[in-house]
């Protein structure tokens, strides 16, 4: 075989290593498509699941997700399923014979955790929904947190509705949870702002602090001091 014939079977060789190579990488990404698809509709199916531990299991699916990188911001039917999950039992309620049965706080509190973690105007807009909405303290205190870890939108709303939930939890029973995650959140957004320039945040703090509020001295104190320390930024 001469030179020429043997250069013309090494190329051809070549080209056919890497037409079968370009074949197999599309297969895998193919089949990896697939395969999302299939998690997500299975996950959807947990998560739709009348049964309490069915969705505990959806949300663990889904942080598992989140830790290997498959879900962000704009990923909708993600966002969108820890969204219903994190109103579950309040916005969306499954009735038996007049009662509740799909009432579960803890679902509620998991699934906005991660909303926090996943960020984004999506999520953004659902943690506002929970703090609208909810009634129980441990998903409101959650959702305070969460959304300090999203950061506010440019028209305040965020911060506008962070402060009526600590106005609101203040004038009903003073929960400390509640007011400490406050605290945290408010810590959160300055840091992330380089301070907080809002009247209705600093009253809430002003009454968290102050000795007659019936709020825990640690709580109190907590109040105290981050309104010293927003006076720096």
């Amino acid at each position: 075989m001469n030179k020429f014939k043997l250069g013309a079977v090494l190329l051809f060789s070549i080209l056919l290593t890497m037409n079968l190579a370009a074949q197999e990488d599309e297969q895998t990404i193919e089949e990896l498509y697939l395969k999302s698809q299939v998690k997500v509709k299975i996950i959807k199916a947990e998560a739709d699941s009348v049964d309490r531990d069915m969705k505990m299991i959806a949300i663990q699916d889904i942080e598992k997700m989140i830790s290997d990188g498959d879900v962000d911001p704009d990923n909708r039917e993600m966002v969108g399923i820890l969204s219903s999950l994190g109103t579950e039992g309040i916005s969306n309620q499954v009735i038996e014979q007049g009662a509740v049965i799909n009432n579960f706080p803890m679902v509620r509190k998991e699934a906005v955790r991660l909303l926090g973690e996943v960020g984004g105007d999506f999520a953004r807009e659902s943690l506002i929904t929970v703090l609208l909405t909810d009634n129980e303290p441990m998903v409101l205190a959650e959702a305070v947190v969460a959304i300090s870890k999203v950061g506010t939108d440019d028209n305040g709303v965020a911060m506008a509705v962070l402060a009526d939930a600590m106005r609101s939890q203040t004038a009903l029973n003073k929960d400390n949870n509640f007011a400490n995650a406050f605290i945290l959140a408010v810590e959160n957004l300055a840091d992330d702002s380089d301070g907080i320039d809002d009247i209705r945040v600093f009253e809430e703090l002003t009454k968290i602090a102050d000795p007659r509020s019936g709020y825990i001295t640690v709580v109190r104190k907590k109040a105290f001091e981050l309104l010293k320390d927003l006076q720096d930024f």
